[in-house]
């Protein structure tokens, strides 16, 4: 992964998952960090989308809370990259690419998460209803 290929709005995703991991007492860091990054970036795109496809974004960021809250708790460890969070940033450069952009974006995060959720991601997907067409 080249972070020099990443917008600044996805930096700061990328870099929000490792505080939000340590606020729950996550040590492994994976999808649902993301993705609950993804709404807490500031303006954020993903969260203006949601809303667009007619999402309940406050019930859809609670639900990505609870799966937080789920997660096994460790505390003094650092936290480190999990094996399917590792999938989707390394997929969003490839992504970009197919898609013709330069820079890996929020909007290309978001999409491998639908590309290839873990269990937990993919639950949350399926009971608001997105899709990887619908976004």
């Amino acid at each position: 992964m080249n972070i020099q290929k990443f917008t600044q709005k996805s930096i700061e995703a990328v870099n929000g998952c490792e505080k939000i991991a340590m606020e729950y007492g996550n040590q492994e860091i994976e999808q649902e960090h993301l993705l609950y990054s993804l709404l807490q970036v500031e303006d954020s795109l993903i969260r203006k989308l949601l809303e667009k496809m007619g999402v309940d974004t406050a019930s859809f960021e609670n639900r990505v809370r609870q799966a937080l809250e789920k997660r096994t708790k460790v505390t003094g460890a650092k936290p480190y990259v999990g094996q399917y969070l590792n999938q989707v940033l390394t997929g969003a450069e490839d992504e970009a690419k197919t898609l013709g952009d330069e820079y890996v974006s929020v909007e290309h995060l978001f999409l491998m998460l639908l590309k290839k959720p873990n269990r937990e991601v993919k639950e949350i997907f399926e009971e608001f209803g997105i899709t990887r067409s619908s976004f």
